[in-house]
């Protein structure tokens, strides 16, 4: 039966592009083939690399946007590029499969067009002698299920057979555990079952440091039980301590730290108001970037948000109702989402019908500019300089903004 599963997985990994091969042995060699589809821009091409990774990307999780960006703005010290040769209608290369790695990801690109298999790379497990995947193949193609698009069901069933495969690979338990309570949409009775595997699993690795770390990391950052997880981790050696694990706090150090994260932002956001805005980027829904300030003599409304937040869809709707007067195109109102997923944004934009310009997140932005929480909305005036920044939303905000806009328009 789990055969089966198997085939069944790597179904929409493997589309006809590629040849059915033997999977990638680790310590041997591989040959990855390619035939590119009739409609593709590859498919008139003189010649084609091969852009390869082991086990990941970059560093970089979360969303599927984020997950691409990786394939398209790798870790060079981790990715690799081979020339492919003509093989009969298709292009063949042979590339080496180090001792170590877990899983083989691809993507096949003429220099200008990228044939990435729809955004979810091409693919396959790392094997060991026995024709099995070695330990944490299936862990690393968690990200690339979510690609894919799979169902949460899918990717649970994947973490499921890494920790039954590989009993003692802990750092696999959290992404299970977490995928589980993900699912039950953090229903108790789920909380109640991680809770029991992991005394379960006590029995058998309680002296194990990276059980110790494992169950530290659940049950404080999935469970969320603060002196569960802090018992565990009393009894690891600081050397074997996990990164996330040594970060950990008790309660009263974490609410210094939040209070000195919103005294610092509260500073940043003082700073800034008389200052000419700092350049910054943010990104659109294709993942291109957008400069900031941008110079153009216009006065700008910034409003940090997310879908999710009462006060920030208020925002948004005081937002449009104090700029409805007002000329087409005398104010740039970019409204800059938060949401984890760019989709969800996107789904409520449009059925909203937003008239203004929606943008994304992108790197240290946020820590530049103060924003600890939603909404917050920077008035900048046609000199680039931020006149005021509110933060958060009453029903007393659309009144301001009518006399904030007319503030701004002045400045032209």
């Amino acid at each position: 039966m789990r055969s089966f599963h198997f085939l069944l997985l790597f179904a929409f990994i493997l589309p006809a592009a590629l040849s059915a091969q033997v999977g990638p042995v680790a310590g041997g060699t591989f040959t990855v083939l390619y035939n590119p589809p009739a409609d593709s821009p590859l498919a008139e091409a003189s010649e084609v690399t091969l852009v390869y990774v082991y086990d990941f990307w970059n560093v970089r999780y979360g969303t599927r946007l984020a997950l691409w960006q990786n394939v398209l703005d790798p870790d060079t010290s981790r990715v690799h590029h081979v020339r492919m040769e003509r093989a009969g209608e298709s292009w063949a290369a042979d590339i080496p499969i180090p001792a170590d790695a877990a899983l083989l990801s691809y993507v096949v690109t003429d220099g200008t067009h990228v044939d990435g298999n729809e955004e979810k790379t091409w693919v396959r497990y790392v094997l060991g002698d026995d024709g099995k995947p070695v330990m944490n193949a299936r862990f690393y193609n968690i990200p690339f299920l979510k690609l894919a698009r799979e169902e949460i069901g899918v990717l649970i069933r994947e973490a499921e057979r890494e920790v039954v495969a590989w009993p003692e690979n802990f750092r696999a338990y959290q992404q299970y555990f977490t995928l589980l309570l993900e699912q039950a949409k953090g229903s108790p009775r789920t909380q109640d079952r991680i809770a029991g595997r992991i005394d379960e699993l006590e029995t058998e690795y309680g002296g194990d440091a990276g059980f110790l770390n494992m169950a530290a990391e659940v049950w404080y950052y999935v469970l969320q039980d603060q002196e569960r997880a802090l018992e565990y981790r009393k009894r690891i050696e600081p050397s074997a301590m996990w990164p996330q694990v040594f970060a950990m706090a008790d309660r009263q150090s974490t609410q210094q730290t939040e209070a000195d994260r919103a005294r610092f932002s509260a500073d940043r956001r003082g700073e800034l108001i008389g200052e000419v805005l700092p350049d910054f980027n943010l990104h659109d829904a294709k993942g291109e970037k957008v400069g900031f300030p941008r110079k153009n003599g216009t006065p700008l409304v910034l409003l940090f948000w997310a879908s999710t937040s009462d006060k920030s869809r208020g925002m948004l709707d005081a937002l449009r109702a104090a700029a409805a007067p007002l000329p087409d195109g005398a104010v740039d109102i970019v409204a800059v989402s938060l949401d984890l997923e760019q989709e969800t944004a996107r789904a409520y934009w449009d059925e909203r019908s937003l008239p203004f310009e929606l943008l994304y997140n992108q790197g240290s932005t946020l820590h530049l500019l103060g924003v600890d929480s939603i909404p917050i909305t920077f008035l900048v005036d046609a000199e680039d300089k931020v006149r005021d920044v509110l933060v958060g939303y009453d029903s007393g905000v659309t009144s301001r903004l009518r006399t904030a806009l007319t503030t701004l328009l002045r400045s032209r």
